[in-house]
């Protein structure tokens, strides 16, 4: 099992301990319970989010090492780790500054 399936898994994992959780506290409890899906809603997001910033960076699906310091090929980006080929993660771009637009103002 690859890195991004086990953290699929996880996720998977914690929602359904989450509405388990809501539900047995909603069947034990026979007050309105509605604060407690509110809190359960916060914190199944707050863990999804955790689980899943690492995304969000260049990283291999297959074995999780970071692939920010490797150039992208025409197929992707090929781990130097495991060799596996992964989808190329767009980073913003920079703006470089050309040394004519340094040196734009007029000396005396």
């Amino acid at each position: 099992m690859n890195w991004f399936q086990r953290v699929r898994l996880r996720v998977f994992a914690v929602l359904v301990a989450a509405v388990l959780a809501v539900i047995g506290v909603l069947s034990w409890a026979t007050v309105p319970a509605w604060p407690v899906v509110g809190v359960a809603i916060i914190t199944v997001a707050a863990v999804v989010n955790s689980m899943t910033t690492r995304l969000s960076d260049a990283v291999c699906y297959q074995c999780g090492e970071t692939l920010q310091t490797t150039e992208a090929g025409c197929y992707g980006v090929v781990c130097d780790g495991c060799g596996a080929v992964n989808q190329a993660v767009p980073q913003q771009p920079t703006r470089r500054i050309a040394s004519s637009d340094r040196d734009s103002s007029p000396r005396a």
